[in-house]
């Protein structure tokens, strides 16, 4: 029986001449080259200021022929490294544009991309951080999913090739749902089981007013919710399940949401972490800039982020143990 195709046919690397940028394409090749699907590789040209005199405008055209000349060579070189790779390529393509956000989203649209995969850092250095610039802006306007990779200096990213599960949060919400497609085609491809996870906050017990920590918690109300959550996962683990993937899920008590994921995330037991944008608090609350942004920053494995969308219809879940639907946690798990 034939194997369903890969939903990332087409595949964007946005470039922008540095190493740090580049070490994205290991990744992007890892999900292109079991799929079949082309990698694009795009990059954004910077206008310089216009010249202000006839002695300016002589230096500018000879300093923007040569940058453009010197863009186009860069990009056919790393192309012909990919075609000995046996990887599939669309036309590289050098952008011109104002703002590299804005120009590498309206050309992933316009060319019909399924994924992104870029590196969080580029051409500033560790020093300028991708997220809350290009990457934040291509997360927050693009209805596909984008990988992020962070990279490190002098070498290869941490999780650019390693092995283990694909991570995926929940929080028991419809629209943190919707980032299960993705993992799931990256299970596929890479033959890697999905694993859930749950983060139950604590049902506090009081907050005393001179301490900035609850020190306590209800434990018995606090495993309640942890019993539900579990309930939750069995649920969607088994609709996982019956789609031919390998799948465990786990609800787990934490006070850090992001903590408690960075700690079941390792480099070597996860190979990437999956989650939407959004969760439970709706699409009027953005994770981005707290949990997703966060796990971007911290975590030393991809995450892959989708930004889902509020008009879809959750999908329809298998009656539980009960014969009713799956309950939902009562309590907000951290997101």
């Amino acid at each position: 029986m034939p194997r369903d195709p890969s939903p990332f046919q087409s595949i964007l690397v946005p470039l922008d001449g540095s190493p740090l940028a580049e070490q994205a394409i290991p990744l992007a090749s890892r999900i292109a080259q079991p799929a079949g699907s082309k990698l694009r590789l795009a990059l954004v040209h910077q206008l310089p200021a216009a010249p202000l005199d006839a002695a300016s405008a002589r230096m500018f055209t000879s300093i923007e022929l040569a940058t453009r000349k010197s863009e186009r060579s860069y990009l056919r070189a790393i192309q012909a490294r990919l075609r000995e790779s046996g990887i599939r390529l669309s036309a590289a393509t050098t952008l011109t544009g104002g703002s590299p956000g804005p120009t590498l989203a309206e050309y992933a649209r316009d060319a019909g991309v399924d994924l992104v995969v870029m590196a969080t850092h580029g051409r500033g250095g560790l020093r300028r951080a991708w997220v809350g610039s290009v990457a934040d802006h291509l997360v927050r306007s693009l209805e596909i999913p984008v990988l992020l990779v962070r990279p490190t200096e002098g070498q290869a990213p941490a999780g650019a090739a390693g092995a283990g599960s694909i991570l995926v949060p929940l929080d028991g919400s419809p629209l943190a749902e919707q980032a299960l497609d993705a993992a799931m085609a990256l299970a596929r491809l890479w033959d890697r089981e999905v694993m859930l996870l749950y983060v139950v906050a604590p049902v506090v017990m009081s907050i005393d007013g001179a301490v900035p920590m609850p020190s306590a918690y209800d434990e018995e109300l606090t495993a309640m919710a942890r019993a539900q959550g579990q309930d939750y996962l069995d649920d969607v683990v088994e609709r996982i399940r019956a789609q031919g993937l390998r799948a465990t899920g786990v609800a787990v008590i934490g006070w850090s949401t992001v903590g408690t994921i960075l700690d079941a995330a390792p480099v070597g037991r996860v190979a990437a972490i999956v989650l939407a944008t959004h969760g439970r608090g709706g699409l009027r609350r953005l994770a981005l800039g707290s949990v997703a942004d966060k796990l971007v920053r911290a975590a030393e494995v991809p995450v892959l982020v989708y930004r889902p969308t509020g008009g879809s219809k959750p999908k329809q879940q298998k009656p539980s143990r009960q014969g009713s639907r799956p309950r939902r946690p009562a309590r907000k798990a951290g997101r």
